[in-house]
């Protein structure tokens, strides 16, 4: 293709107003003469975007890319220079020449292919929309109307109808002398069996226009109006080298304003969601095409805001496509959060149910969507099901595998280990190799919901205490939680005196849900409930497990003692040697005075 003459550039650089441009993909404030914005082309929660509308230009302060609208437009599109300054001279109205025939006749044929397929999205689209308007479409506007959806929100977006008959479209597109192949070709016909003619894709249908963030209208959307119609509910016009499911959100060209003033965008499932919610003041909506959230998608949306909020339906199907926008909001950088909805609701269905204000409630108390999926996917660490929470685990290292941000992990990791209570460590281990480290979670799993395993001298003392808290300080000033040989116990017994110093009582059910480790837990109710002596023998219960506790940690360092002195060199460590010998004999003599 031939190089575009220097004047052609200059002229489509001086006709291009630069903010216009950038507040396509970009929401914008006035700052003094500028303007600015969260920069599309890195992750930042401050703006540092500017754009000088003055000097045609944009600088992002934090990443520091910058230049002109045509290198905006190449990094954000991934467009070569010439298909740029063809873009918006095509745009403003500037003629380019080519150098060459060849270079001519490529470029003609392009920008013909797309207009004639633009034209035709736009012929059908102003028939459906009249169609809607018409008698014709007085049932549709009933139906319409009983879903909420008014006249002015029908018209923001460009709703039509396609009546009854096999080949209307095909017949109102030829008078217009569009033929029947390009009506194929675009989408919205399909040959006869046979080879005998076509017929309209649509027929008896709300039709939903796919439009840009341009306006131009690339695909159409089309929904059966009785409920007892046995055919789809939903019918899609076809994918074309002009329109891909997975590069557009529906109804993104009527929300992007408000995207940008509420700082946030709603992503819900369907078409007729983002109508009836946007109808009830609902405004900055979107949804999928039918299909998986893409990467794609979420990188569109990242240009108007970093903070979304998903309301797919409350079903099983609904929460799955939730948890697996995770890795395309990952990707975009995207804070993303999950509307709690109730199996069998859907946005629509709540918002006619209990209205506008208390939807917008929920929107606000959205949980954080990996805490979400978490919920969803893992078991309730109570319910002591072992195998079930060792797939809970494999689940989670499935999510949180999509996060980049080493701290964003480790957050979350110390939530997972907390709720499997399995060590953040292993988990961290597992989910960085989850192929060759899947029986050490196993493992890990059934250690954690195992009863943690005492000495009998540890488990009474236990016992005794949670039955006589009122000895629990003179147990912790005496410092005979250091006798302890469980760590997990010492720490465990200061809990229960800050506990009670709360409550000035102990409360065993909100003792119990404050333990974290599900299998210490077992332990502390076992302890609860079983006593081995009776109420006059309390007392004496409690000095002899102290006494106990006293000859096994004398036994544990005597043996550590004698360790210690296998281990040492008599000729250089004499002075080692003679300390150690000294506390063995001091051990000695506590042990007998027993």
């Amino acid at each position: 293709m031939g190089l575009i003459p220097q004047p052609v550039i200059d002229d489509v650089l001086a006709r291009t107003d630069i903010v216009q441009v950038v507040q396509q993909y970009v929401s914008l404030k006035k700052a003094g003469t500028n303007h600015k914005g969260l920069c599309p082309f890195h992750n930042e929660k401050t703006p540092s975007f500017n754009v000088s509308a003055g000097k045609g230009i944009y600088k992002c302060f934090g990443c520091g890319a910058g230049g002109s609208v045509f290198n905006f437009l190449m990094s954000i599109e991934g467009w070569n220079f010439p298909e740029t300054v063809r873009y918006l001279a095509e745009r403003c109205g500037v003629e380019i020449e080519e150098e060459s025939d060849e270079d001519r006749e490529e470029s003609r044929k392009r920008r013909d292919a797309k207009k004639a397929y633009l034209q035709v999205m736009d012929l059908a689209q102003k028939y459906y929309e009249h169609n809607l308007w018409s008698d014709a479409g007085r049932a549709a506007r009933h139906y319409l109307a009983e879903r909420g959806v008014d006249d002015e929100t029908a018209k923001v977006f460009g709703l039509g109808y396609a009546p009854e008959g096999w080949q209307n479209l095909l017949d109102h597109l030829a008078s217009q002398e569009v033929p029947a192949s390009w009506v194929e070709r675009a989408g919205l016909a399909l040959q006869r069996r046979g080879g005998g003619g076509h017929y309209d894709r649509f027929r008896h249908r709300i039709i939903f226009p796919i439009i840009d963030i341009w306006g131009n209208t690339l695909a159409f959307g089309g929904r059966v109006l009785a409920a007892n119609d046995d055919s789809p509910k939903y019918v899609n016009s076809s994918e074309t080298k002009f329109y891909v499911k997975g590069n557009h959100l529906y109804g993104l060209h009527a929300a992007k304003q408000a995207i940008q003033q509420a700082e946030s965008a709603l992503v819900v499932e369907g078409n007729f969601d983002v109508v009836t919610l946007y109808a009830r003041g609902v405004q900055n909506v979107v949804a999928p095409m039918g299909t998986a959230f893409t990467e794609q998608q979420a990188s569109l949306l990242a240009r108007y805001t970093r903070r979304v909020a998903v309301a797919f339906d409350g079903d099983s199907a609904g929460s799955k496509a939730t948890v697996r926008c995770l890795p395309a909001f990952e990707h975009a950088g995207i804070e993303a959060r999950v509307v709690a909805l109730q199996d069998g609701e859907d946005p629509d269905s709540f918002v006619q149910s209990h209205g506008p204000d208390a939807f917008l409630d929920l929107v606000d108390q959205a949980e954080d969507l990996v805490l979400w999926a978490f919920d969803r996917t893992l078991p309730s660490a109570e319910n002591g099901d072992i195998h079930r929470n060792v797939e809970g685990a494999e689940a989670a290292a499935e999510i949180l595998v999509h996060l980049k941000n080493p701290a964003v992990v480790a957050r979350y990791v110390q939530e997972l280990s907390r709720r499997l209570a399995i060590e953040p460590r292993v988990l961290n281990e597992y989910i960085r190799r989850p192929q060759a480290l899947g029986e050490e979670i196993k493992k890990a799993v059934v250690a954690a919901h195992k009863p943690v395993q005492l000495d009998p001298a540890e488990f009474g003392i236990l016992a005794v205490l949670l039955d006589h808290p009122e000895w629990l300080g003179d147990f912790l000033t005496e410092e005979y939680d250091r006798l302890l040989n469980s760590e997990e116990l010492a720490d465990f017994l200061h809990h229960v005196a800050s506990h009670c110093a709360q409550t000035d009582r102990l409360e065993p059910a909100r003792l119990l849900e404050s333990i974290e480790h599900n299998g210490f837990r077992q332990t502390v109710e076992r302890a609860l409930f079983q006593r081995d002596y009776a109420d006059d023998r309390a007392r004496q219960w409690f000095d002899d497990c102290v006494r106990a506790l006293k000859r096994s940690w004398a036994d544990r360092t005597l043996l550590g003692i004698l360790r210690d002195l296998e281990e040492i060199d008599f000729e250089r460590q004499r002075n080692e040697y003679e300390v150690l010998i000294e506390k063995q004999k001091q051990v000695h003599q506590f042990k007998q005075s027993l």
